[in-house]
């Protein structure tokens, strides 16, 4: 606790579990990116179809790698997820993500095509964890020192970046 009235909590992490969630990131952002780089081609129900399943496998990587990883510490107390802001958690991932990824989508690539594609998904994960956080219902007051909440927006946002600007195929052209 930051205010000096508590003590550090020790937490311990199920190595089995912590590759799981890095598992099953790497696994859906696979089938997420290879079906979003078939959108630009696709046209009609396809086009539609393919932005529905790259939103949802790129949803389901994040919200799991996270949700997974969570799972995953072991701390000397009980734990609960509340059920509607888990799930509200993954409502924003998918639709959040889908629209990031209909934007980068939906014409050439441009810098401002990108960097707004970026946001969009990086204030998506963003939300999702900071949302998935309020989930965690337990026996004692959470704080997130400011800092690292502004560290962990820009990572999402910079990280969001990279990835869908490797997946629109732009680093392997000279």
């Amino acid at each position: 606790s930051r205010s000096g009235k508590g003590c550090d909590m020790q937490v311990a992490y199920e190595p089995w579990l912590v590759l799981l969630s890095i598992v099953m990131a790497i696994q859906g952002a696979y089938v997420g990116f290879t079906l979003a780089v078939q959108l630009g081609a696709a046209i009609g129900m396809r086009r539609r179809v393919l932005l529905a399943g790259a939103a949802f496998s790129l949803a389901v990587a994040i919200w799991t790698m996270h949700f997974v990883g969570m799972l995953a510490a072991r701390i000397s107390f009980p734990v609960d997820y509340l059920v509607f802001p888990t799930l509200l958690s993954f409502l924003v991932c998918v639709l959040v993500v889908g629209v990031a990824v209909f934007a980068i989508s939906s014409g050439p690539l441009s810098l401002a095509r990108l960097a707004l594609s970026a946001c969009l998904m990086g204030v998506g994960i963003f939300s999702m964890h900071y949302i998935g956080m309020a989930a965690l219902h337990a026996s004692v007051h959470m704080e997130h020192a400011p800092a690292y909440v502004a560290a962990s927006l820009v990572i999402a946002v910079a990280a969001s970046g990279l990835a869908l600007w490797l997946a629109t195929g732009r680093a392997r052209r000279p």
